[in-house]
């Protein structure tokens, strides 16, 4: 049985992280300052994280002559005639698409933030949907140089 002390520990440690996932909610749920009280349903939130902004402008930065594109719903990329087979891709997004001066998908970009840890097997199956419809997915955890992104994405 553990003692008075270790249990006094594992309490505040509960209360520290339920208050924490509390203030992240709170934040990620409140309109933000600028939003008009008359439309209480709904309003704006970010279309891309911070982090994903680097990564949009390291893109842009890397293929000014292309097209980038944020958070491209599966169903813009892939169609199926089999309706089991569109519900596993019905609501899943790709962090990026790079379009070619033709408008042809020259690759597909996913940034995995540490929210991605123990999704492996999740993320996999998004890569081989893509890469089956006959893209090349690129997966990163960092923002990758310049250098990097030429080499991996070859034209």
């Amino acid at each position: 049985m553990p003692d008075t002390s270790q249990l006094v520990f594992f309490v505040i440690g509960c209360c520290a992280t339920l208050a924490f996932l509390f203030i992240l909610f709170e934040q990620r749920s409140t309109p933000p300052k600028n939003y008009s009280s008359r439309n209480k349903d709904y309003y704006p939130c970010k279309v891309i994280t911070t982090f994903e902004q680097k990564m949009f402008l390291r893109l842009h930065e890397a293929f000014p002559q292309h097209y980038i594109l944020a958070q491209v719903a599966f169903s813009g990329l892939i169609t199926t005639k089999q309706l089991k087979l569109r519900a596993k891709f019905n609501r899943k997004v790709t962090d990026f698409v790079i379009l070619d001066a033709k408008m042809e998908v020259i690759a597909i970009i996913e940034l995995d933030d540490p929210s991605h840890i123990g999704k492996e097997k999740e993320d996999a199956m998004r890569d081989e949907m893509l890469t089956q419809a006959g893209y090349k997915v690129f997966r990163y955890t960092h923002i990758p140089s310049i250098r990097t992104l030429k080499k991996d994405i070859r034209q």
